[in-house]
């Protein structure tokens, strides 16, 4: 099976769901990167697709900016492992998190899980050649 990771940069953050402690961050149209070698970096396709980022016992730092809003960046951290401008897929990672999205302001979610959810069917976009 291919790598795969979603994008920021690209992807449409539409709204964030509440239940109870618990943050799912929507995004309507996540772009995927899709590789045999590293996702986002190695030559491949992207695709697009409803993605949820589900953050347990989360907490805000600021607004949520107005959506729905195109990212321009974004950066996940596992306890001391840092992704930039990508989350890898699948995910299910339980322990201190921090997401953080860019667009033109920042928004920074902690919590004490992460999980990513795709809904829906993907949708092809484009090659990717590689960087």
């Amino acid at each position: 099976m291919p790598n795969r990771a979603m994008e920021f940069h690209d992807s449409t953050f539409d709204r964030v769901e509440q239940v109870g402690a618990d943050l799912a961050l929507h995004f309507s149209a996540a772009y995927i990167h899709e590789s045999e070698g590293e996702a986002g970096v190695d030559a491949g396709c992207g695709w697009v697709q409803e993605l949820r980022l589900h953050i347990s016992d989360a907490s805000l730092n600021e607004q949520i900016p107005a959506l729905p809003c195109k990212l321009r960046d974004g950066s996940i951290s596992l306890g001391d492992k840092q992704f930039e401008n990508v989350v890898p897929i699948p995910l299910d990672y339980r322990g201190r998190v921090e997401v953080t999205l860019e667009n033109a302001s920042k928004l920074t979610i902690t919590g004490t899980s992460l999980r990513v959810e795709l809904c829906g069917p993907p949708k092809y976009v484009e090659e990717f050649p590689g960087q």
